[in-house]
């Protein structure tokens, strides 16, 4: 399968009488092994569980709940969760109690017991990896459990944001790209927590580089509509020089320019194949997602997709019609 799989999950779905036994069912059982019990009147949860080739990302939100695993010794779950939220939690763990703040990071061990609280409706990501790929890369693991990583570690930050990325990215990547955003995902951890020395060297070269390169690709795609946006904007925006930028885009075997190029063409055919847009003139969307010449728009739209930006908008017309 070349896709990651995904599972969204949302009581607004499902009739309030049922809400809090299928989020024990759906999520507890099935998906966190944990006994969910509410602290509020109001029962609501959302979460998006995205399972990658060695780790798991879930972001999620939902009212105040307690969380509670036990250490089911049938099953084998020796893997690490590392948290945070945009609320404080109450996290029990390894015979500590500890609260966490908004933004820092804690991590724990799934194969053993656990508690999490909110007493205020929350936001949460959750990541999920093999504690056999983090042994080998970071000084004394298990004394990181339980040790809040604070929300200003470069490390941390750098993690943020190469997941919310991911979180619109990562469906469509191929099962070999995936391999390696978990690499990259391991590296930042690794950094975050405190590796080993040959740990740091390699997740530096490769975590960091991974992560700079997705900032570049975040801002040069919040621009798309800029027809003037170069290399130099991007080097400027990231404190680098343009040679380094071209340097990370020839690492992935393309230039800058024909990720640019790609990314517009791409923006530019969604709109196409988009009704709500019918209304505006083709050369319209050309300029609007950052082409100043409309001929090359044509002939790069047309190598692209085999058929020219009107074969596309007439083709969408069609199928709405039917």
């Amino acid at each position: 399968m070349n896709q990651s799989s995904i599972l969204r999950f949302s009581t607004a779905d499902i009739p309030e009488r049922d809400r809090l036994a299928t989020f024990r069912e759906v999520f507890g059982r099935g998906v966190a092994n944990m006994d969910i019990t509410p602290l509020a009147e109001e029962c609501h949860a959302a979460i998006e569980l995205h399972v990658l080739p060695g780790a798991s990302v879930m972001w999620g939100s939902n009212s105040a709940h307690r969380f509670d695993k036990g250490r089911d010794l049938g099953k084998s779950d020796d893997d690490c969760v590392l948290a945070w939220a945009t609320s404080p939690g109450l996290f029990r763990h390894l015979g500590k109690e500890i609260t966490v703040g908004a933004g820092p990071a804690v991590l724990m061990s799934c194969a053993d017991k656990a508690s999490v609280e909110n007493a205020l409706p929350i936001q949460h990501v959750t990541l999920k990896v093999p504690r056999a790929a983090l042994k080998p890369r970071i000084v004394g693991l298990e004394d990181t459990f339980m040790r809040p990583v604070p929300a200003e570690s470069d490390a941390l930050r750098l993690l943020k944001s190469y997941l919310e990325t991911l979180r619109t990215d990562c469906p469509a990547a191929s099962i070999e790209l995936q391999h390696t955003i978990v690499l990259h995902i391991c590296d930042l951890i690794t950094l975050a927590l405190g590796a080993t020395r040959d740990g740091t060297e390699l997740a530096r070269d490769r975590g960091l580089r991974a992560t700079r390169l997705n900032a570049m690709k975040k801002y040069a795609l919040s621009r798309l509509g800029d027809p003037s946006l170069s290399v130099n904007d991007v080097a400027r925006s990231q404190g680098v020089s343009p040679r380094y930028v071209q340097k990370l885009f020839e690492s992935e075997g393309k230039t800058f320019s024909s990720f640019l190029l790609q990314a517009r063409l791409s923006l530019a055919h969604r709109r196409l194949s988009d009704p709500t847009w019918a209304p505006l003139l083709i050369s319209a969307i050309a300029a609007d997602c950052g082409f100043g010449d409309l001929s090359y728009f044509n002939q790069s739209f047309r190598r692209r997709y085999g058929e020219t930006p009107s074969d596309v908008r007439n083709g969408a017309c069609s199928r709405r019609q039917k």
